[in-house]
């Protein structure tokens, strides 16, 4: 069974209704497998800092349904804003990292759309205000 994990910039007081109405979200990606674990990997890479479980605690779940077979996680504003801030050379080598680590285990080429993505919503989102979300569907 794969995740389904779309991630989205929307304001905090309407990212919610991203689960029933997900076309209404123009800034969007979609993808499979990626879920607050493997973003909160790619949060600590950024961060020069060794992952801990704790990490997880700084994605809150705005949204659980069906015991958790559909949720809407915010990513950190930090997090957002350091995307954002990637220069070129700074997203190879965090896509090389991310790429390498357990919860990955693929080539840099297979999840640099994912970072690319990541830093581009980023970016729009600093522009307008507004954050970064990942909707998964189990």
């Amino acid at each position: 069974m794969s995740v389904l994990a779309d991630v989205y910039i929307s304001r905090d007081d309407d990212a919610v209704k991203y689960d029933t109405a997900p076309d209404q979200f123009a800034d969007r990606a979609q993808y499979k497998g990626l879920t607050p674990l493997e973003l909160s990997s790619l949060w600590s890479i950024m961060r020069g800092m060794e992952w801990d479980v704790a990490m997880m605690g700084e994605f809150p779940c705005l949204l659980q349904i069906d015991g958790g077979e559909r949720l809407v996680h915010r990513l950190p504003a930090a997090m957002v804003s350091g995307l954002a801030a990637l220069s070129p050379d700074q997203v190879d080598s965090v896509t090389s990292a991310w790429a390498a680590t357990e919860e990955l285990s693929c080539s840099p080429e297979d999840i640099r759309p994912v970072v690319d993505d990541l830093v581009r919503l980023s970016r729009r989102a600093s522009q307008t205000n507004r954050n970064v979300y990942l909707w998964n569907c189990v």
